[in-house]
C-alpha cells in the first residue's frame, strides 16, 4: 500500500508539472499572438522565419528537425510563406559521397557518381526586410514578458526544457513498467479484497 501511495504521488507531482507546463506555453502563445496578428503571421510562420533570419538559408528537413515537426507540415508552411515573396527555395545536388571505387558493383563502377538532391529555403530580401520590421517590437514583448524570471532562472528554464525533449529512453521504459506493475498490484488488492468482503457477507459478519 506504501509503495502505491508513493506511485500515485509521483504521478500527481508529474501531471501537475505538465500541466502548468501546458498552460503555460499556451498563456506565452496568446500573448504573442496578438502582435503577430497585426503583421497577418502565424506562430509556426514566424518560427520558420526566425531559424532562417538567424541561421541563413538550410535544408527543409533541417527545418523540419529544429520545428519537430513532420515535413509535410513545414512544406505547407513553406508554400505560403513562398506565396508571399518572403521565402524562396532551390534544389541543390550535393557531393557524391567519397568512397572506393571498388566498393561499388562492378557493373556500376564506371558509371558517373551523383550526389542527393536536397530542398534548400532561405529568404528573400523582402522577407529579409519583413523580419527586420517584425523583430524589435517582437523581441521587446518577450523580453518583458520573460522579465519576471531572473538571468539565472532563463538559463535554467532552458536546460530544463532541452533536458525534457531529449528525454531519458531508459527511465521511461522503466516507469512504464513501473507503472503496469503498479497497476497489476492495484488489480490484484482489488480482486483479494472483494473476495475477502464477500467471504465474510457470508458468514454475516458485514451487513
Amino acid at each position: 500500500m506504501a509503495d502505491y501511495e508513493a506511485h500515485e504521488k509521483k504521478v500527481q507531482r508529474a501531471f501537475r508539472a505538465y500541466m502548468v507546463l501546458i498552460d503555460t506555453a499556451d498563456w506565452i502563445r496568446g500573448e504573442l499572438r496578438g502582435p503577430l496578428d497585426s503583421f497577418d503571421v502565424t506562430m509556426g510562420e514566424f518560427r520558420v522565419m526566425e531559424i532562417l533570419n538567424r541561421e541563413g538559408a538550410l535544408p527543409l528537413t533541417t527545418v523540419a528537425e529544429r520545428r519537430q515537426v513532420r515535413r509535410s507540415g513545414i512544406r505547407r508552411t513553406v508554400n505560403r510563406l513562398e506565396r508571399r515573396g518572403w521565402l524562396g527555395r532551390r534544389s541543390v545536388i550535393l557531393p557524391p559521397a567519397e568512397f572506393e571505387r571498388m566498393h561499388r558493383a562492378t557493373s556500376r563502377r564506371d558509371e558517373p557518381r551523383r550526389g542527393q538532391r536536397i530542398c534548400v529555403i532561405g529568404l528573400t530580401k523582402a522577407g529579409k526586410k519583413f523580419m527586420g520590421n517584425l523583430l524589435p517590437s517582437h523581441s521587446k514583448l518577450v523580453r518583458a514578458l520573460m522579465c519576471a524570471l531572473r538571468a539565472r532562472e532563463q538559463e535554467s528554464l532552458v536546460r530544463i526544457c532541452e533536458k525534457l525533449r531529449e528525454g531519458d529512453v531508459l527511465k521511461f521504459v522503466r516507469e512504464i513498467r513501473m507503472v503496469d506493475e503498479t497497476e497489476l498490484l492495484r488489480e490484484k488488492a482489488t480482486a483479494e479484497l472483494e473476495r475477502l468482503t464477500s467471504r465474510m457477507r457470508r458468514r454475516g459478519r458485514v451487513l
